[in-house]
Parts: structure tokens; sequence; C-alpha cells
């Protein structure tokens, strides 16, 4: 899927026709819960589940996560993916908690919030 738009102005025609896309490939492909999607928006990060309608109101008003460019949340292959080789990649997509943690870039997190990285670690390996 072409991703070219992610990074032209919020405000051209191209990015608005790339959220329509983006949106109708993610209504296609992606796990839904009770009507949300996990939103790509900058802030977010695909750390919240929203509404179509307001994955696109923050899509279009903020902008979409540049680094998102494979779309796994929103229901493309992870296997397809480009792996540079200082990327590590975790086969397991089961464990929610160590995503949103490697998308925060681990180190950094770990850095800023040891005492609760080491909680969450500890939590994620319980059943």
């Amino acid at each position: 899927m072409d991703q070219s738009w992610m990074k032209a102005s919020c405000i051209s025609e191209d990015y608005e026709n790339g959220v329509e896309d983006f949106l109708q490939f993610a209504q296609s492909n992606a796990p839904f819960l009770r009507g949300k999607y996990f939103c790509p928006y900058v802030n977010y990060a695909n750390g919240r589940r929203k509404t179509v309608n307001d994955i696109r109101s923050h899509l279009i008003c903020d902008g979409i996560v540049l680094n998102y460019t494979k779309w796994i949340r929103h229901g493309e292959s992870p296997d397809m993916a480009t792996i540079s080789q200082s990327e590590s990649v975790n086969a397991d997509m089961g464990n929610r908690i160590e995503d949103m943690i490697r998308d925060l870039e681990q180190q950094g997190f770990q850095q800023a919030h040891t005492p609760l990285y080491d909680k969450i670690e500890n939590d994620s390996n319980k059943p």
C-alpha cells in the first residue's frame, strides 16, 4: 500500500486521500474492539483505540506517526516488514505490552521508568 501520503502536508489533497485509503484498509483488515481501532495519531502512537471518525479527525488535524511504516496494528502482515540489522523483531505478536514498550523505544522507557518497567516486565510474564 502506498504510504507516500504520510509525509505530505496534512492540508494537502494527497494526505486527505491517503487518510481515507488508510481507514478503508484498516476497516477491511484490522481487528477491532466494539467498533474501535488502534489510532496512529502522533500523540497516541497506536496506544489507544478510537472510532474511525475520531482517527480521521486526529490524522487530518495533527498527523500520523511517521515511523509507522508497517501497519501491523491495522492488518498488514508483519512477515513483509523490512528489517534493518539494528532492529530486533519479536515473532510473538500476542504480547501487546512488549509491543507498546518497543514502540516507545525500550531503552528510553527503561531509563525514564525503571521501577515501572520492572513491574510491567514482571506482570507481562504472568498469565
